[in-house]
């Protein structure tokens, strides 16, 4: 499996037009958004905000916590 190092992210989401993502949310469970596009990044780097493409949900995600990025494992 390909890796990303979490400091790429930003980067990476901005350079695609949609990606999938994996992260650990607070309760401990993964969740997985097949195509997501990023919406905001937050000038801290710590979090952004993601469009889930098929419902058009939005979730803040804080970039720590992502653990696959496009089929990508993402790495400290």
């Amino acid at each position: 499996m390909a890796k990303i190092h979490e400091s790429q992210i930003f980067e990476y989401v901005q350079s695609v037009k949609e990606f999938s993502i994996t992260w650990i949310a607070e309760d401990g469970r993964k969740i997985f958004v097949q195509q997501a596009k990023v919406t905001s990044f937050h000038s801290s780097g710590r979090t952004m905000n993601i469009e889930c493409i098929a419902s058009g949900k939005i979730n803040k995600v804080v970039r720590l916590t992502v653990v696959e990025l496009n089929g990508m494992e993402v790495f400290k």
